[in-house]
């Protein structure tokens, strides 16, 4: 746990992911759920034992306020083509806390823990699979190129068949349409309760809003991102 004044918002952090105590598993997916269930509608749980984030490849980021779980991040690394890589397995903000930057405080926690060694890499893949606007924008912010690319002007020609890929490695049952990296139905029966859109960057509202219009649809994305959490930068 990250000391923080009382009443304030807390971090915990489980690196890998495996070590999440067994008496607390279900509590966790509990909570997880819980927080889905705030911006999606769903007919089943997304995370249980069976579809378990609990994996030595898996790291975990809570927060919790006031004695309740109000964010979650979880991440999966991976090494492709000799390239270290971070997928954002998933990562959702309980309705009311919305806004509040956890997002940003999450992916540091996360990345410090996986990248702040000084032998750690200069630089690593960042891949993530969104229906939501705004997570692409906080996504697209983490990395200096990527795709696909809102504007045109941050593609990087060499990301284009690392993330097709990646999108092949994690979901080899997934046809993904390239230039757009589209995946149709990937979300299945989950439905957001409230459309979200980012407010600030009407280009990638407008884009994903013309090519994934049903809310079941997902686009795939990777970028290169800069370690900045390396203690050799310090």
């Amino acid at each position: 746990m990250i000391a923080t004044p009382p009443g304030a918002v807390t971090s915990e952090l489980f690196q890998i992911a495996s070590d999440v105590p067994e008496y607390r598993r279900d509590a966790v997916l509990d909570d997880i759920n819980s927080i889905i269930d705030t911006n999606w509608l769903t007919e089943e749980r997304f995370w249980s034992r069976q579809h378990s984030p609990f994996k030595a490849d898996h790291g975990i980021v809570l927060l919790h306020h006031g004695g309740a779980c109000v964010a979650y991040m979880i991440v999966q690394r991976l090494a492709v083509a000799g390239a270290s890589v971070i997928y954002l397995s998933g990562t959702a903000v309980r309705d009311t806390y919305r806004g509040s930057g956890f997002f940003k405080r999450m992916f540091d926690t996360a990345m410090s823990a996986e990248f702040g060694d000084p032998a750690a890499p200069a630089e690593f893949c960042l891949c993530w699979r969104t229906r939501n606007p705004v997570i692409y924008v906080l996504g697209r912010a983490q990395c200096r190129s990527v795709v696909p690319a809102i504007p045109a002007g941050t593609h990087a020609v060499d990301l284009d068949e690392l993330c097709l890929s990646l999108a092949a490695t994690l979901y080899p049952r997934q046809a993904i349409e390239k230039p757009t990296m589209a995946m149709r139905g990937a979300y299945g029966q989950l439905r957001y309760r409230d459309e979200p859109t980012t407010q600030t960057s009407s280009d990638v509202d407008r884009w994903f809003a013309q090519t994934i219009p049903d809310s079941a649809d997902a686009v795939f994305c990777a970028g290169w991102a800069s370690n900045r959490w390396s203690r050799r930068n310090q």
